[in-house]
């Protein structure tokens, strides 16, 4: 059997980059051969096997036709006649179109090794247009390789700028929110938005155009620290008082919204009643951990407001401290009473605190 390692192995095995996973390209098979050889049929669309001792992926080379709009509006060949480099040419990027041979030799039809050198991200073919998931991916690459220098190729950009609009409305925003969840665990999270600012394709997260300076200010200057990828979001979002609700995992809804809230119930005034009713907008005496999560975000990088900022506040003694009221006997049965004399009882505690 003719396989070959392909795609991000062999690119970050010449980058000297760790990789776990590997996808090979089986040439001169069909689908009875590979079952009679022990794989397991794990492909919905085209031909995918799993290896029957490592588990590896191994894919029947085949080649594709764009026969309708979308990322998904294409047909496959894959027969015993596909040559691997018709299966490499449709590919995305050279640097992905490298294949190595069980004897460790390359094979690179179209200069990907040359543009690893270069640190250059270019398409394979004018097909890159063909499928607009693409424009996303690419901007991914070039947030992963930025620190090592890598730029996008004045032809693909101009490739991925002649993406039809239409077509990129065509893509599910789960898709989409698939590549932007990777870079926010990338170092200079930043790039991916400046690219798709540059090809026009940043109108798929409308608040985020629309305050694009003030947003990919602030992201920029958490690049090369170690925040979570929660964290990085709610940085890009924070100035999008009017953020559309987008389909994205509850956990990075919830501290955008909280950062945002947070920060704009005590933007103009710091008063022990604003600063109660902000740690309730934030179920900060439900869930301790997560508003001391979003409170320190915004303090360590200064986006509260000043005179909340100079008193230097222990957020984490205050909260416990507000969360440890005990009720007196009259109250201790009734509902009404017991949440106004908690309420009052914060109140105080909060005025010691702010020196009111």
């Amino acid at each position: 059997m003719k396989y070959y390692l392909v795609g991000g192995a062999v690119r970050d095995k010449l980058l000297n980059l760790p990789f776990s996973e590997k996808d090979y390209v089986v040439v001169g098979e069909t689908n009875e051969s590979m079952l009679k050889k022990g794989f397991i049929s794990v492909g919905k669309k085209f031909p995918v096997y799993l290896h029957p001792q490592t588990k590896e992926e191994y894919a029947l080379a085949r080649k594709e036709k764009k026969v309708s709009s979308g990322h998904k509006g294409f047909i496959f060949e894959t027969n015993n006649s596909v040559s691997l480099e018709e299966d490499l040419y449709r590919r995305d990027l050279t640097i992905n179109a490298i294949a190595q041979d069980e004897n460790g030799i390359l094979v690179d039809p179209f200069e990907g090794q040359k543009d690893l050198k270069n640190k250059l991200l270019k398409h394979v073919s004018p097909a890159f247009s063909e499928d607009p998931l693409r424009v996303f991916r690419v901007a991914r690459f070039a947030t992963k390789f930025f620190p090592l220098g890598f730029k996008i190729d004045d032809s693909t950009i101009n490739l991925m700028k002649d993406i039809p609009k239409s077509e990129i409305e065509d893509l599910s925003f789960e898709r989409i929110w698939q590549e932007t969840e990777k870079i926010l665990a990338m170092s200079h999270s930043h790039i991916f938005f400046e690219v798709l600012e540059k090809v026009n394709a940043l109108f798929v997260f409308p608040e985020i155009k629309k305050n694009i300076l003030k947003s990919i200010d602030f992201l920029k200057k958490l690049s090369n620290k170690n925040y979570p990828k929660e964290e990085k979001w709610a940085a890009i979002n924070l100035e999008n008082l009017n953020q559309k609700k987008l389909p994205i995992p509850k956990k990075f809804e919830r501290f955008e919204n909280y950062s945002r809230n947070f920060r704009f119930m005590l933007d103009k005034e710091t008063s022990a009643k604003s600063l109660l009713e902000a740690l309730m907008k934030i179920n900060a005496f439900r869930n301790q951990n997560l508003s001391l999560q979003v409170i320190n975000f915004l303090q360590k990088n200064k986006k509260l407001n000043s005179s909340l900022l100079s008193l230097n506040l222990d957020w984490n003694i205050l909260l416990s401290e507000l969360n440890s009221i005990s009720l007196s006997e009259r109250s201790s049965d009734n509902g009404e009473l017991a949440k106004k004399e908690i309420y009052n009882a914060r109140i105080n505690i909060i005025r010691n605190y702010l020196n009111e």
